[in-house]
C-alpha cells in the first residue's frame, strides 16, 4: 500500500507531520481528518526525491504559474482551517519549492506583522500577483470571506494551468515529427551525400543538381551559416522594435482576428479567459466594475481588450454589461446572451463560469480539430520532403552501378 507524507494541524492548531498508509491521497485525507487532523500538505513519500529535475538547484528564483496555484491552494487550506494569517504564512514558506516562492512569502509575512493588508502586500508583488488576484483577495478580507476566496483563486489557477497543459500537450507530436525529419535528412546529407560524391567526378559523369547543390551548401556552409544568423538578427531586432509601438501591435492583434478559423479560435479563448477570471471574482465579492477592471487584465489581445475598456466605461456611466460588452467588445452572441440571463436573473457569476466552460470545450474542441488535420499534413509534407532526398540519393546510387557496369 503506497505510504504518505503529510503536515497537518490538530484541533487545537498543534502542528503534526507524519507519515500514513492508504490506498489514495484522498482515502489517506480522510484518514488524517478521522484522527482530527486538518492536512495541508499530502504527496506520496519520496515522489521527487530521485527526480533530478526537481531538485532545488534546478529550481532556479523565478516562480511559476504552478507554484502559484500550490502556494493559494495550501494557503486556501490553511485558512479554511482557521489557522492565524502570520502562522499560515510561514507554513506555506517552509514548503514553498522555490528560493523565489520562499522569498516572496517572507516578504508577505513580514508586511502582515508590520500592519498591512494581505492584499497590499501582495500588490508589491505584480511579477506573482495578477490584479485580479489581488482585487480577489481585497474583497474577501473586506467580507471576511478570505478562506472561500482563496479557493475560488486556486480553482482558477489550476484550471488555467489546465488549459494550457492542453495545448502543450497537442503540440508534442508535432514537434517529434519535425525533430525527427531533421535528424533524417542531417543524417543523409553529411553522410550519405559526401560518400557518394567522389565516385561521379572519378568517373567523369555529371554529378545530379540535388547532389551538387547539398555538396555547395556544405562547402560554404560556414558563410551561410553567417549569412542566416545576420539576417535573422536584424530580423529579430527590427521586428522588436516595432512591436514596440502600440499603433503596430494593436493592428497586428486586429488582423488577428480576420481569419475565419483562427480568429474564431482567439476570440472564444479570450472570451472564455474573460468570463473565467469576472465570473470568479463576483463570486468572492468584488464589486461589478471592479472586477471586470481586474478581469481585462488577463486579455492578451490588444484589440478585444481595448473594445472592453470601452464597455467599461460605458458600465461606469450607468449601462448594463451586457448592453455595454455588445456596443463595444464584439463578444460572441452566446456568449453576450448568456451574460445578459445571467444579469437580469441576478445570478451573473454563475453564468460567466457556465460560460467560460462552454468556450473553453470550445476552444479544447478547435484545437483538437486542427491537430487532427496538421498532423497528417505535417506527415505527409514531411514525408514527400524526406522521401525527394531519398530517391535522389537512390538515383545517385544506381548511376554508381552503371558506371560500374561499364
Amino acid at each position: 500500500m503506497p505510504t504518505f507524507s503529510y503536515r497537518a494541524y490538530g484541533g487545537r492548531g498543534e502542528f503534526a507531520e507524519g507519515r500514513i498508509e492508504a490506498a489514495s491521497p484522498a482515502a489517506a485525507s480522510q484518514m488524517l481528518w478521522a484522527q482530527g487532523l486538518t492536512p495541508f500538505h499530502l504527496k506520496a513519500a519520496g515522489a521527487n526525491a530521485g527526480r533530478w529535475w526537481q531538485r532545488e538547484i534546478f529550481a532556479g528564483n523565478r516562480s511559476s504559474p504552478a507554484q502559484l496555484a500550490s502556494f493559494t491552494r495550501d494557503f486556501a487550506t490553511l485558512n479554511s482551517a482557521e489557522i492565524p494569517l502570520d502562522d499560515a504564512l510561514r507554513i506555506v514558506s517552509a514548503q514553498a519549492p522555490s528560493r523565489a516562492m520562499r522569498a516572496m512569502t517572507a516578504s508577505l509575512l513580514a508586511d502582515v506583522l508590520d500592519g498591512s493588508h494581505l492584499s497590499d502586500a501582495m500588490h508589491k508583488h505584480p511579477q506573482v500577483f495578477a490584479a485580479d488576484y489581488v482585487s480577489a483577495v481585497r474583497a474577501g478580507e473586506v467580507g471576511g470571506t478570505l478562506a472561500p476566496v482563496l479557493e475560488e483563486m486556486a480553482d482558477l489557477l489550476e484550471r488555467r494551468m489546465e488549459v494550457r497543459n492542453r495545448i502543450r500537450s497537442a503540440l508534442v507530436y508535432p514537434a517529434l515529427l519535425v525533430v525527427f525529419a531533421i535528424v533524417t535528412v542531417s543524417l543523409i546529407v553529411a553522410v550519405l551525400v559526401p560518400g557518394i560524391a567522389p565516385i561521379f567526378a572519378e568517373g567523369g559523369r555529371t554529378m545530379p543538381a540535388a547532389i551538387g547543390f547539398v555538396l555547395a551548401v556544405q562547402t560554404h556552409g560556414t558563410e551561410i551559416a553567417a549569412s542566416l544568423l545576420v539576417v535573422a538578427a536584424l530580423a529579430t531586432a527590427t521586428l522588436t522594435l516595432a512591436l514596440r509601438r502600440p499603433p503596430l501591435r494593436f493592428a497586428i492583434d486586429r488582423l488577428k482576428l480576420r481569419p475565419p478559423l483562427f480568429g474564431a479560435f482567439i476570440l472564444e479563448r479570450e472570451t472564455a479567459r474573460f468570463a473565467r477570471s469576472l465570473g470568479t471574482l463576483l463570486r468572492a465579492g468584488v464589486p461589478l466594475l471592479q472586477a471586470s477592471t481586474s478581469a481585462r487584465a488577463v486579455i492578451a489581445n490588444r484589440h478585444i481588450g481595448a473594445g472592453i475598456d470601452r464597455a467599461l466605461e460605458a458600465v461606469r456611466e450607468g449601462s448594463s454589461l451586457h448592453r455595454a460588452l455588445a456596443r463595444h467588445a464584439g463578444l460572441p452572441a452566446v456568449a453576450l446572451r448568456m451574460i445578459s440571463v445571467g444579469e437580469e436573473a441576478g445570478k451573473l457569476d454563475r453564468m460567466l463560469l457556465r460560460m467560460a466552460a462552454m468556450f473553453e470545450q470550445q476552444t479544447q474542441r478547435t484545437l483538437d480539430r486542427f491537430m487532427t488535420i496538421l498532423t497528417p499534413a505535417l506527415t505527409l509534407t514531411i514525408a514527400f520532403l524526406v522521401g525527394s532526398l531519398i530517391l535522389t540519393v537512390m538515383n545517385a546510387i544506381l548511376s554508381i552501378n552503371e558506371l560500374a557496369y561499364r
